[in-house]
């Protein structure tokens, strides 16, 4: 009786997963039903910022990405699994029965920790509502203004760097570089009321070239705490892209917000290689609208580029074009899918609101001169 009783409560610990991933499908149809509001902001005030401190402060001191941890792990699970179901002696109806429960297992943590990690972040208001940014109406001559002050800025910011016109070598230290990041970053997101606890770590994910082939430069794992960035890409583009995960970090969901947060932090920073990092980022999301709607005056605008950044946008393309793209399409179906799925109305798009978040910024109390 005693072996038989351990047995049993063995086996209802083993799926405790099943239980949690119910609780947190329980916490979400509650928060609809009461109140959303009131559910995230004690996520956001007490959770989250706990679960940030508690992993940025011990876990978070590891000197190469936790996410290793994390695959070696998962490999392990599928190792022992799969062994189990070779080695089984019971009936084969008992052992698909148990491999069967033993997914929804695990398919229950997934869900319990990514929410609670941070997936209840979407819930969160959009970052225009959180700034007040006010509601104004633009038109195609704002966005032609926009990028010719932009490009401007750009070629001034290059000569800062480099007189040099030949293709730039950064050198970046990536230490200084993700401190620095991650003081702006907080600096400005604190001044909006945002809890800032614990400090977000970005890790150079490698082999190089992981990421990129899948459409990729950069990538925040709730399941390992930290945004990733792919070394492969060119140096220009990593500080940029820092700050866009090391936003998601501090729990913002939307991705056109971590543009948006990403480019700010740039511009808030008296490096001269992130700042124009930052406006790389964003020029090269203007001239790309800007191209698809009027080729003509995308034409004009990058005629007025100087050599230097020329030949940084040609640096950029060669390092992308290393890492050709597997299943691109596949791959966007499901990320825009995934994210309309968790309120981004405009899925995959969102990536480009960065131009109207900006402008709407500009005229609210939030705003400051992007020249030094």
């Amino acid at each position: 009786m005693i072996e038989k009783s351990q047995k049993h409560k063995f086996s209802a610990f083993s799926y405790i997963g099943l239980l949690l991933g119910v609780v947190t499908i329980m916490v979400h149809i509650l928060s609809k039903l009461i109140c959303t509001d009131c559910f995230y902001g004690f996520y956001e005030k007490v959770i989250f910022p706990s679960i940030r401190v508690l992993y940025d402060y011990t876990v978070g001191y590891l000197p190469f990405p936790f996410v290793y941890v994390v695959f070696c792990y998962l490999i392990l699970l599928i190792y022992k699994s799969f062994q189990k179901f070779v080695r089984s002696e019971q009936t084969k109806f008992h052992t698909l029965k148990d491999l069967g429960l033993g997914f929804m297992n695990f398919i229950g943590w997934v869900v319990f920790l990514f929410y609670f990690t941070w997936g209840f972040n979407y819930y969160q208001p959009s970052i225009e509502n959180q700034l007040g940014l006010p509601e104004i109406t633009i038109d195609s001559a704002d966005v032609v203004s926009e990028l010719a002050e932009i490009t401007l800025l750009l070629n001034e910011a290059r000569d800062i760097i480099s007189t040099d016109t030949s293709r730039l070598e950064m050198n970046l230290n990536w230490v200084i570089l993700e401190r620095d990041i991650r003081d702006k970053q907080e600096e400005m997101i604190s001044t909006w009321g945002k809890p800032t606890k614990g400090r977000v770590r970005i890790r150079a994910l490698k082999p190089k070239g992981l990421l990129l082939r899948f459409s990729t430069a950069g990538i925040y794992i709730p399941f390992a705490f930290e945004g990733h960035v792919d070394p492969g890409m060119n140096e220009i583009q990593w500080p940029f892209t820092m700050a866009h995960e090391m936003a998601h970090g501090y729990g913002y969901t939307d991705e056109g917000a971590c543009n948006f947060i990403g480019l700010l932090t740039c511009m808030r920073s008296d490096v001269p290689e992130i700042r124009y990092s930052g406006l790389m980022g964003y020029w090269r999301y203007l001239f790309f609208d800007m191209r698809n709607r009027y080729p003509d005056v995308a034409k004009q605008t990058y005629d007025t580029l100087n050599v230097g950044v020329k030949n940084d946008l040609k640096a950029i393309r060669d390092d992308l074009n290393k890492y050709p793209d597997l299943m691109p399409i596949v791959r966007d179906k499901i990320y825009d899918s995934y994210l309309k799925s968790h309120g981004v109305r405009s899925g995959l798009q969102s990536y480009n609101e960065i131009t109207m978040q900006v402008l709407r910024w500009k005229k609210s109390k939030h705003a400051f001169n992007f020249r030094k």
